[in-house]
């Protein structure tokens, strides 16, 4: 818990607050169809789950660790361009966020465009 009102750099607070939040209990144990019995019971009982938690993958398990194989491969022409998010031209064009406004609406599409305006106007 962060009281907003107290902390003066909020993204310092919750930076700092990370590495000390604890996680929640297991919800769910998924494993592979060639998992023993006696591992699953094992696995189980080590995160007090229960059968019903249990789901059964026919294939590779948690792929979420495939995103680091681009990290390992040091052949930049296999890999995408990393992209640069845009900034819409209303706001190139003045100085203040404020005056922008002032001459219309502005929507900011993210990812696609910047979210730098957003901490300018906070900022201003």
């Amino acid at each position: 818990f962060v009281d907003e009102e107290e902390v003066k750099n909020l993204r310092a607070k919750i930076q700092g607050e990370l590495p000390q939040r604890h996680f929640g209990d297991a919800v769910r144990l998924e494993v592979a169809n060639s998992c023993s019995e006696a591992m699953t019971q094992f696995l189980l009982g080590q995160f007090s789950l229960s059968e019903s938690d249990l789901y059964r993958v026919a294939g590779p398990v948690n792929l979420v660790r495939l995103m680091q194989v681009p990290d390992w491969v040091l052949r930049n022409d296999l890999k995408f361009v990393p992209f640069t998010p845009g900034t819409p031209k209303a706001l190139q064009k003045c100085h203040s966020v404020f005056d922008s406004i002032r001459g219309g609406d502005i929507l900011l599409h993210h990812p696609y465009q910047s979210f730098n305006p957003v901490i300018e106007l906070l900022e201003q």
